[in-house]
């Protein structure tokens, strides 16, 4: 009897290690990492590339900075001002991007960003045309 409880209980030992290291870490992302996805698909050069990317760590942190704030409070915003403050992210990086960006690659970015959007509230979109 004393065997076949040490028995069961490698057996579920070893099958634990099994389980928790097959979802270890993040999932895996397909594709590049978001900075190269995001320059191939709207050409920057690697001058945009690297101011957009410096712009999007600033609104990342100040963003990570907002919500830290908002859960120290214990205030949970409501749904508007959530989507009013969200409105005012994207107009504040649109003006900063609009400096680095092409008109074409500006506009390419909002339709990213619906993009983005959409699939986050419907799900992934319909798979785009190879180019």
């Amino acid at each position: 009897m004393k065997r076949l409880t040490i028995a069961i209980a490698a057996t579920l030992l070893t099958a634990q290690a099994a389980f928790a290291q097959q979802f270890a870490g993040p999932p895996p992302r397909g594709g590049a990492p978001p900075i190269e996805k995001i320059a191939q698909e709207l050409g920057l050069d690697e001058t945009q590339k690297a101011e957009v990317q410096k712009i999007f760590a600033t609104e990342r942190a100040k963003h990570e900075s907002e919500r830290a704030q908002a859960d120290s409070s214990g205030v949970r915003p409501t749904p508007e001002e959530m989507q009013a403050k969200m409105a005012e992210r994207d107009l504040e990086l649109t003006q900063q991007l609009s400096g680095v960006l092409t008109a074409d690659q500006l506009a390419k970015f909002k339709a990213l960003q619906e993009e983005r959007r959409q699939h986050m509230r419907n799900g992934p979109p319909p798979p785009r045309p190879a180019n």
